[in-house]
């Protein structure tokens, strides 16, 4: 068997947990598009359609837009890591939109540093509220487009010697990580 049909063979194999994610998403498409496609505007005033075009833009009834999007990395050993983010949360009762977006969020663990990386689009600096309590970074945004999370670290961190930058609506937080009792002794 040649190699490169061998290497395609030994790939069909592994099973990345991507597939059923990715079929649901599908599903959810469908869905979204066969009640689309049901229904009929034709009878509808003209003041009832300039309310659903403004309700479109805005979100329904006013209420803010749905916001759900997943981040997928490849992460130690090649294994993918997924990671939700956006307004749009399950609960027992069904999915809720809340006014408050949950960013999409990099970790970077680099030696004696830790990087976060927060998107936060139409967000003005001022506007950035950072948290470290523990081993937990909050973060909140106040403003016209609110973002919040509360991201556990793998470490403890000296909170003192945070650092940041915010450059066209990526902020980058870099921390340095505490030394361990004792550690401060073998060098």
């Amino acid at each position: 068997m040649p190699k490169e049909e061998k290497k395609r063979g030994e790939m069909e194999g592994i099973d990345l947990g991507l597939g059923g994610l990715f079929k649901g998403i599908g599903d959810l498409i469908d869905l979204v598009s066969g009640m689309v496609e049901k229904v009929d505007l034709s009878n509808l005033d003209e003041e009832t359609l300039s309310r659903l075009r403004r309700a479109s833009r805005s979100g329904v009834g006013g209420a803010p837009r749905g916001v759900y999007g997943l981040s997928v990395q490849r992460g130690v050993g090649g294994i993918p890591r997924v990671q939700p983010f956006g307004n749009i949360h399950h609960t027992e009762r069904g999915p809720i939109v809340k006014e408050v977006t949950e960013p999409l969020t990099d970790l970077f663990d680099e030696d004696n540093l830790l990087l976060v990386v927060f998107e936060l689009p139409g967000v003005e600096e001022k506007e950035i509220r950072i948290e470290v309590e523990d081993d937990i970074l909050k973060f909140s945004s106040t403003g016209k487009r609110k973002y919040a999370k509360e991201l556990p670290l793998p470490c403890s961190v000296d909170e003192s010697t945070m650092e940041t930058t915010y450059k066209n609506g990526v902020l980058e937080i870099r921390l340095r990580k505490a030394e361990e009792p004792g550690e401060a002794e073998l060098k």
